[in-house]
């Protein structure tokens, strides 16, 4: 019996598994400290005033129910490559035949004085929790969100009703990972709805309650950083070959050491020469490729084909109304609520995507931590 362990209950995990249940014989293990499969995409409309954390949270115990998965709830903190082994943060040993690394990503937070003092990010429902203790929901409230990328552009325009909302981008545009025109349209809905953008400055120290930047300051209330993303730290005490960035050196079949496959945020995937933008969306078609992989090299001897993701489309919340971005191969571009309507599809999709991997009754779960 082949023991497949998965370090990682997100996107790119769960897809792996989904794969995999296709195993008749073999010992499937999923390593995750949550209770829950979080949706991080959709944790910016949990912080609306009328948001529930809840309703973005899967718990594990009913989506695994009446599966072959088991669940163990701590941290990995290292790997023995030569032992086949994961090292647990209990000190517990597990060992594998194939290992999948879908841990997902930390923020990734520079070393500005003052920021790490005081700022939140929103990676998890956890986040989520402690950003929403703090705000009022009130316009005297100013919340200053750093970073213009699909999270920080997603939050501004989710407070932006209930706060005076600041959102700061060091680049010239906002949303890199679209097209200008695109970019452009967020903008103006941004500012219609009484954002105050700035763009072209770096934040270069936070000076509570004020942050700094190259020319400007600002009075702030609440501070969240969606400034990036990068590796656990953990990576970095493994054996495994590292990027310059510190993500796992993987092939085009997701492989970074025999028997050894990264998938999600860990997974930098190049395709003719372009990265991918890591999304949910591209962890969630990674992990079943890299799951489908390892069921054709146990049951056939061969890899497979290479990973070439189609990527269906990217959209991005302005509001609880607008969205922008783009759907189908070659990009047709969307604004406004159309945009909105096709990403709320997009979440429910998902839900029933889980469902029917997972043989769960529908709806999914309303409820989970």
């Amino acid at each position: 019996m082949q023991k497949i362990v998965v370090v990682g209950g997100g996107y790119a995990g769960l897809g792996a598994i989904g794969a995999l249940q296709k195993l008749q014989d073999a010992e499937l293990v999923l390593i995750e400290p949550g209770s829950g499969h979080q949706l991080i995409p959709e944790l910016p409309e949990a912080l609306a005033k009328h948001g529930s954390i809840d309703n973005h949270v899967v718990p594990y115990d009913n989506l695994l129910a009446e599966t072959q998965v088991k669940h163990i709830r701590h941290y990995v903190t290292n790997l023995n490559i030569d032992r086949h082994v994961v090292y647990l943060d209990n000190g517990e040993e597990i060992s594998y035949d194939w290992l999948i690394l879908a841990p997902g990503s930390e923020p990734s937070m520079p070393p500005i004085a003052g920021l790490r003092d005081v700022a939140h990010t929103l990676r998890d429902s956890h986040d989520a929790r402690k950003i929403k203790s703090e705000l009022q929901y009130a316009k005297e409230q100013r919340v200053a969100v750093i970073g213009g990328g699909l999270t920080g552009v997603e939050v501004a325009g989710m407070l932006s009703e209930d706060h005076d909302v600041i959102l700061v981008e060091a680049f010239d545009r906002l949303l890199p990972a679209l097209g200008l025109g695109l970019s452009q349209y967020a903008y103006r809905r941004l500012i219609a709805a009484g954002v105050h953008v700035v763009m072209g400055q770096k934040l270069v120290r936070v000076n509570p309650p004020r942050i700094e930047l190259e020319r400007d300051h600002y009075e702030y209330g609440i501070l969240i950083w969606a400034g990036g993303i990068s590796p656990p730290k953990w990576i970095r005490n493994t054996e495994l070959p590292l990027d310059p960035q510190g993500y796992p050196v993987a092939d085009a079949y997701g492989q970074v050491l025999p028997h050894i496959f990264v998938a999600g945020d860990l997974w930098h995937v190049v395709i003719d020469g372009q990265e991918i933008p890591a999304t949910a969306q591209l962890a969630a078609i990674a992990g079943d490729f890299i799951g489908n992989t390892i069921v054709s090299r146990i049951t056939t001897g061969t890899p497979g084909p290479e990973f070439r993701p189609r990527i269906r489309g990217m959209l991005i919340s302005l509001d609880e109304g607008q969205g922008v971005g783009w759907v189908l191969h070659g990009g047709i571009p969307l604004r406004g609520f159309s945009a909105r309507t096709l990403k709320n599809i997009s979440f429910q999709q998902y839900r029933l995507k889980l469902s029917k991997i997972f043989d769960r009754p529908w709806p999914l779960l309303e409820s989970g931590d």
